[in-house]
């Protein structure tokens, strides 16, 4: 009888989650990835595609494994709710519609709380390769990214909304309302196009609300920028890239070259070499010297360049050397072809020159 239950609301939970991930990631996928891909570009992110087939059977194939872990923890859910130890009700006049509208604030509040400290945990790098490396598969993030996680992540993922129920009344409704709202949410930071507006981050209370470039940053730049739905742990924590809002600010001005010149912070580091980076229709400017890599530079200054393993090993940092010269220690993934034509790996490459231009 156990099993049979199980299985009855296993079957119902999956073809659920199964058919909200199709819903909403699909559509969504299709307009901004494929069929109006050219008339959106204005929009991109990341202005350079580096996702292609590859990085979504990679993601779909995890995320229907999410899939299947999210309908298990919802089949658990309801058999427990059945069983009476858990405090999930039907019934909207039990509690009122104002504690309805109040625990949906609540629940969103400890799931964004939850999500932010987990996530930033799972940063560690003793956690990292467990937990987290397969979401971050993928840099250039596509609305199939939005499920792609390991097995172990998923359970943490949706902890929170397991857990809660048991710890206050809950109507199902809310529950499921909020389960929507985490789907599009997670669509819409992995779109990889900017739906909110310029003005998004300057006023007042939109700018707790991440954008799609938030999360996309953090795809990027890996250690920052982990919050969920708000940006307030990060911006409480002094996680939030520093250039974010100048970032997303950008995306709406592409063809107007903005220049950021960032100064050496407090001086100690040695002046030897102006490095000029061109990314995302903005110029950087920075100095490097020559015992550092452009890499660790770059970080040391909130400059977006993209990496991942910083061992020259996945070629997430390469960029095209125009003008000046740097030594590199090894680049295995570069071929001798794109060596010749001015290829570098930052997170290898020190300057040997005064001046150094680099372009993605």
């Amino acid at each position: 009888m156990v099993t049979a239950t199980l299985i009855q609301y296993f079957t119902g939970a999956l073809a659920e989650q199964f058919l909200t991930y199709l819903i909403f990631t699909t559509p969504f996928f299709v307009v901004f990835w494929v069929v109006y891909k050219k008339r959106v570009r204005r929009i991109r992110i990341q202005p350079v595609q580096k996702a292609g087939k590859r990085h979504f059977l990679h993601d779909i194939a995890f995320s229907m494994s999410s899939v299947v872990i999210f309908a298990v923890l919802d089949a658990v859910l309801l058999y427990l709710q059945k069983k009476g130890f858990s405090m999930l009700y039907f019934d909207t006049g039990k509690y009122g519609w104002a504690w309805m509208v109040l625990s949906a604030c609540i629940l969103l509040f400890l799931n964004d709380t939850f999500f932010y400290w987990s996530h930033r945990a799972m940063h560690h790098p003793k956690l990292y390769p467990i937990f987290h490396k397969v979401h971050h598969q993928s840099t250039d993030p596509s609305p199939f990214t939005s499920f792609a996680f390991h097995p172990l992540e998923a359970i943490v993922e949706n902890l929170a909304l397991f857990i809660i129920p048991f710890v206050m009344p809950l109507h199902f409704g809310v529950l499921l309302a909020v389960q929507v709202f985490d789907m599009l949410n997670n669509v819409s930071g992995h779109l990889g196009y900017e739906l909110c507006p310029k003005f998004w981050t300057k006023t007042p209370l939109l700018k707790y609300k991440t954008t799609s470039t938030h999360h996309n940053m953090h795809h990027q730049q890996f250690n920052g920028n982990y919050a969920l739905y708000f940006t307030w742990w990060d911006k409480w924590m002094g996680t939030e890239f520093t250039d974010y809002e100048q970032r997303h600010r950008a995306i709406f001005e592409r063809g107007k070259q903005t220049v950021m010149s960032l100064a050496e912070p407090g001086g100690s580091i040695p002046a030897s070499t102006l490095v000029t980076v061109k990314l995302n229709d903005t110029t950087y400017q920075f100095y490097c010297d020559a015992a550092t890599t452009v890499l660790e530079s770059a970080i040391a200054r909130n400059v977006p360049i993209p990496y991942a393993c910083k061992r020259g090993r996945c070629g997430t940092c390469k960029m095209r050397c125009t003008s000046g010269k740097v030594s590199m220690k090894e680049h295995p993934i570069l071929s001798a072809a794109e060596v010749a034509e001015g290829y570098i790996l930052c997170c290898q490459a020190t300057p040997t020159t005064q001046h150094l231009e680099l372009s993605k």
